[in-house]
């Protein structure tokens, strides 16, 4: 997917997080990890992922109320984790093996201020 497609007018990204190499090891979600577009705008948080149907999430970054993020004992050594956003009204999405899981939310929360 081209992110260009999907960004609104003065619409700007702000930051990628990236999916870590240990991806490839899960097999169950590997379609939807190799095709996965993810970004952080000045107005929203973006995901979207699937390769014959295409499913996305986005939430405005004014909703987005936690960020969670939970590291295995693997994740912390090889540096990728789970982080859940979760928002008022707005449900919530999870993102597996993101490669270095602290940023993003370090991210999320600068746009927020």
């Amino acid at each position: 997917m081209n992110i260009n497609d999907v960004l609104a007018q003065d619409e700007q990204i702000l930051y990628q997080p990236r999916l870590h190499w240990f991806v490839y090891f899960n097999l169950g979600n590997l379609v939807r990890n190799l095709t996965a577009t993810i970004f952080l705008s000045n107005k929203r948080f973006f995901f979207g992922h699937g390769l014959m149907r295409r499913k996305t999430h986005e939430m405005v970054i004014a909703k987005i109320e936690t960020i969670d993020v939970k590291e295995s004992f693997w994740g912390r050594i090889f540096g990728y984790g789970t982080v859940f956003v979760a928002g008022t009204g707005a449900g919530s999405i999870t993102l597996r093996y993101i490669k270095h899981p602290f940023e993003f939310q370090r991210q999320i929360r600068s746009v927020q201020a």
